[in-house]
């Protein structure tokens, strides 16, 4: 169990988290496609022997919908658009390996991409998230390994929702409010619950930290609240309009060692309350919470 702890310095306090907390799932495969199968991927690629399907793949530029990797065009409804096409190396295994190993070759690299194309690094506190898509079971033991890095916009299940329009630069400076996650649960006491910020939430997403990289050692607890805490009540602070307030706290998220290694090297800011409000806390001032 977690222990808990909470900074009574200033009236303006910081909810601090005193272990890895998981982040909640923002990278996956489109419709089960690359989920890995049972003992037919198991098999060499000399007894399947298969060729490749030779089914089209959207490149960059591109979008999705549902299960296909099939290119539509972006002003059409869409699930994922792709943002940087890749292959794996040889030194993945023969047969398809599951998704944790996939994601730990590539998701940092798409998340990475993610960041560029959002025009934000602060998206691990939006609706918005990083995708990837890869070769389905024949085609990679035919020797065919493609990925494709991609962005999707997620429902409160963390699905990716069918859109219209490109998500390029929908982050940048203010737009980054448009697509703000908000949270039925309290991220000091459990992993965020996605829910319309119009609906009774107790915690909105604020911004994001880096604390390194993927190679380097997961920061411990303390590294990761010396970081947190300056940082998250500042960005509190300015979110609120007023460093009075003690019905705010500021509190935050990181991931756990293979969070880590997939490129979740950073820890999430959020505004949170105790009482459930209706709307956004953005520029609340001295004003009452919105609690009805």
């Amino acid at each position: 169990m977690a222990s808990l702890a909470r900074s009574t310095g200033r009236r303006l306090s910081f909810g601090l988290l005193a272990a890895a907390l998981a982040v909640s799932g923002c990278a996956t495969e489109v419709g089960g496609r690359a989920l890995a199968g049972g003992a037919a991927d198991e098999q060499s690629p000399a007894a399947k022997a298969p060729a490749p399907s030779g089914d089209p793949v959207a490149e960059p530029g591109q979008c999705v919908l549902g299960s296909s990797p099939a290119p539509v065009d972006c002003a059409k409804p869409h699930h994922v658009e792709v943002t940087k096409a890749g292959t794996f190396g040889a030194d993945l295994p023969a047969a398809r390996p599951d998704a944790a190993v996939i994601f730990k070759a590539a998701l940092p690299e798409c998340r990475t991409e993610a960041a560029k194309f959002l025009g934000s690094t602060d998206f691990d506190a939006s609706t918005l998230a990083a995708w990837m898509l890869w070769a389905p079971v024949d085609d990679w033991a035919a020797g065919d390994r493609w990925y494709r890095c991609g962005v999707a916009q997620l429902d409160p299940d963390g699905k990716a929702v069918e859109r219209t329009g490109s998500l390029k630069g929908a982050l940048s400076g203010e737009k980054f409010f448009e697509f703000q996650v908000c949270s039925s649960a309290k991220p000091l006491e459990a992993a965020v619950k996605r829910i319309s910020c119009t609906e009774p939430h107790h915690a909105e997403g604020l911004r994001v930290v880096t604390m390194g990289k993927p190679g380097d050692p997961v920061p411990t607890p303390d590294e990761f609240n010396a970081a947190a805490r300056p940082v998250c009540g500042e960005t509190l602070t300015k979110y609120l309009g007023t460093a009075t307030r003690d019905d705010v706290v500021a509190t935050w998220r990181w991931p756990s060692q293979t969070e880590w290694e997939q490129g979740f090297t950073n820890l999430t800011c959020y505004a949170q309350t105790d009482v459930p409000v209706t709307k956004k806390l953005r520029n609340l001032g001295a004003a009452p919470l919105p609690v009805g």
